[in-house]
């Protein structure tokens, strides 16, 4: 039984919508799409009883709904949180030093800068470098908006990563379905966003994610992204497959290779 395909439109970039729809048209593969209501994270048009495998493809929101659908797989959203990265990936993992605390409790950077990203892959806030001032900003104006619900997600009470500041030379994306790498692509040079096609991959990148997969899995399906550095290669964090930009992927494996992971685990 082949898996159909619910996409929330207006989110992709063009050029992502374009090709992944083209795709799945190609290949007559099922699919609808949806518009997800924001906050209330309702899909319009509901959509009909679907007695097959459902793969979804949009916001976190929208991944969220497909367990709240009892679609299956729908969307694969286990431990996607540092704590339980660290714990089976330790140094392979870029901020493998990082101090983890909440919003509230961490009152700035005292020793020059430092990264700050959330610790779960929830999007509530863009990881992004802090100096004092920048943190005290940012924390007072999430208290400001805490438990108004017309605002971000983002609480107080929500758990970040406090990293020092690496040098990055290159990022890439992984996309790791079954146990195996099945496409990547190239989304930064230095501090430059550049997409490169999977052709363009150096194989040492594909040959660490497929390592770290080896290691250990969080999920099925799952986004890996790579960084280069003075280090060696590292892991700069992982993302739920279902809400992660496509950047220059070849769209026909990854759209294969999910398709047929989920008819075969229905």
């Amino acid at each position: 039984m082949t898996a159909h395909w619910i996409l929330q439109g207006n989110l992709f970039s063009e050029e992502s919508w374009t090709t992944l729809v083209s795709t799945l048209e190609r290949l007559n593969f099922s699919y609808s799409v949806h518009r997800c209501i924001p906050f209330v994270g309702t899909l319009e048009p509901e959509p009909p009883l679907i007695d097959a495998p459902v793969i979804v493809m949009g916001s976190y929101t929208m991944a969220r709904q497909a367990h709240a659908h009892g679609w299956r797989p729908g969307a694969w959203l286990d431990n996607l949180d540092f704590y339980t990265q660290r714990e089976h990936w330790g140094d392979l993992m870029l901020n493998a030093d990082a101090e983890c605390t909440t919003i509230d409790a961490f009152t700035g950077p005292t020793k020059g800068p430092r990264f700050i990203r959330p610790v779960h892959d929830t999007k509530s806030f863009t990881g992004a470098v802090f100096d004092a001032q920048g943190w005290r900003e940012f924390r007072e104006g999430v208290r400001r908006v805490a438990g108004d619900p017309s605002e971000p997600t983002v609480t107080p009470s929500d758990e970040i990563m406090v990293c020092s500041i690496k040098e990055i030379w290159s990022e890439t994306r992984t996309w790791i379905v079954d146990g195996r790498v099945v496409t990547a692509s190239g989304y930064k040079i230095g501090t430059i966003k550049r997409s490169t096609s999977p052709l363009q991959v150096d194989g040492a990148i594909t040959e660490f994610a497929q390592a770290c997969a080896d290691r250990w899995q969080p999920n099925a399906a799952f986004v890996l992204d790579v960084a280069d550095t003075p280090a060696g290669l590292k892991i700069v964090e992982i993302n739920n497959i279902n809400a992660s930009g496509f950047y220059r992927c070849d769209m026909q494996k990854l759209v294969v290779a999910l398709t047929n992971l989920a008819s075969n685990a229905h």
